[in-house]
């Protein structure tokens, strides 16, 4: 971590939304039998870049589970409308200086894979909000579960979309990549954030990133090449599963 970062709070929060359109109880889904919110605590209790490190929820089932395996949890209020607004208010709670969003559906990541985002993120001089990226087939730049970056000059960001961006109209084999569940903020941007309205790109897409860029946010981007597999939805839990078996098997965490 850079110099100018040292001695400043730095917290990880994990959302952790129960009410998912397209995966009820997602937090609580058990992978090789363990929760899914328990893997994420877990790699991110090992952190070295991380003073503490919380769940966020709304829903009661979450609050006792983490409360049974001793994990620190904040009870949020239930009129946040994603997992940033509601990291947000752990923020403020817990008077951090800057918040590591972690989000919960990310078992696959490691301690290493989210101190070094952190490390790269603090990078940059100033910044919004730092967000990652991967680079991803065609094949899977066309599913619009996974959020998709234009990345421009100087790690910028400058759009994000559910469809397959850059439009191949030339015919020039371009690159795609796909945002990864981690985000570094300073706790004055995500107040920000969270007090700005859900813009219009916003609704169309359902990606909350776009009311960063919609509304002029300094939206930064880190690179990685390190493959995980996020869950969306109940049949990337055999997915998920098979990438930390094999993993274990080869000899990592």
């Amino acid at each position: 971590m850079k110099d100018k970062y040292k001695g400043k709070k730095v917290v990880g929060v994990i959302p952790a939304r129960m009410e998912s359109s397209r995966f009820y109880g997602k937090p609580l889904a058990r992978i090789l039998g363990k929760e899914m919110i328990q893997w994420v605590y877990e790699y991110c209790m090992k952190c070295r870049n991380l003073k503490d490190v919380y769940v966020a929820t709304d829903h009661e089932d979450v609050g006792k589970f983490c409360e049974q395996k001793g994990m620190r949890c904040i009870m949020t209020a239930a009129t946040h409308k994603n997992c940033s607004e509601r990291s947000d208010e752990v923020c403020r709670r817990v008077g951090a200086e800057y918040v590591v969003e972690i989000q919960g559906d990310e078992p696959t990541l490691r301690a290493q894979d989210v101190d070094d985002f952190i490390d790269r993120a603090f990078d940059f001089e100033q910044f919004d909000v730092v967000t990652q990226y991967v680079q991803i087939s065609e094949e899977e730049a066309r599913d619009p579960q996974s959020v998709k970056i234009a990345v421009g000059n100087e790690g910028k960001a400058l759009y994000f979309s559910r469809c397959a961006i850059p439009y191949n109209f030339k015919n020039r084999n371009p690159e795609y990549y796909k945002q990864v569940g981690l985000y570094v903020w300073p706790a004055e941007a995500i107040k920000r954030f969270s007090q700005t309205p859900k813009g219009y790109l916003e609704s169309i897409e359902d990606t909350h990133m776009l009311r960063l860029t919609e509304y002029g946010f300094d939206v930064r981007l880190v690179s990685t090449d390190i493959a995980t597999v996020g869950v969306d939805l109940p049949q990337h839990i055999a997915q998920a599963e098979a990438f930390l078996t094999k993993r274990k098997e080869a000899g990592g965490e």
